[in-house]
């Protein structure tokens, strides 16, 4: 290739690249992405759908996300949420396959019952402090060992 070929190719590559300063921040597209997810402020509170374990003294412990059939955090949270959105059809199998994995789960011994919840949180307090702001049940089950 020729060093003209190579110089109009590089002079294109930065001219796409610099074309995102001149785009709204939430034009997302071709070829060269403004990253929108990161251009705006987001809010900090979340809602999330998940599935506690419930001591027999009434304490609660998060559960493993593996425990909703899928090891990927992501995909057990979608999961959780379209089981609470489908309501019991879909719920009660879910919290009974959850309470068989506890079952099955030594480390887990205590726990006597699987509630799954949806549940509404302020982020930063619950990643770094585990603090849990509001969390309504949507199914329980007990735990048979």
């Amino acid at each position: 290739m020729a060093r003209a070929q190579r110089l109009l190719i590089s002079i294109a590559l930065v001219g796409a690249t610099l074309s995102a300063l001149h785009r709204a921040p939430l034009d997302d597209g071709f070829p060269i992405s403004t990253y929108p997810m990161f251009a705006s402020r987001r809010g900090t509170q979340v809602e999330l759908e998940y599935a506690l374990g419930v001591t027999a003294r009434g304490q609660t412990r998060s559960l493993p996300a593996s425990f909703s059939g899928s090891s990927e955090v992501l995909q057990a949270a979608s999961i959780y949420f379209d089981a609470v959105h489908a309501g019991g059809k879909r719920l009660a199998p879910l919290c009974q396959a959850v309470a068989a994995e506890v079952a099955a789960d030594p480390d887990l011994a205590d726990i006597v019952a699987v509630r799954i919840v949806h549940a509404s949180h302020e982020s930063l307090a619950l990643l770094l402090r585990d603090v849990r702001d509001v969390e309504h049940l949507r199914w329980g089950c007990a735990v048979t060992r």
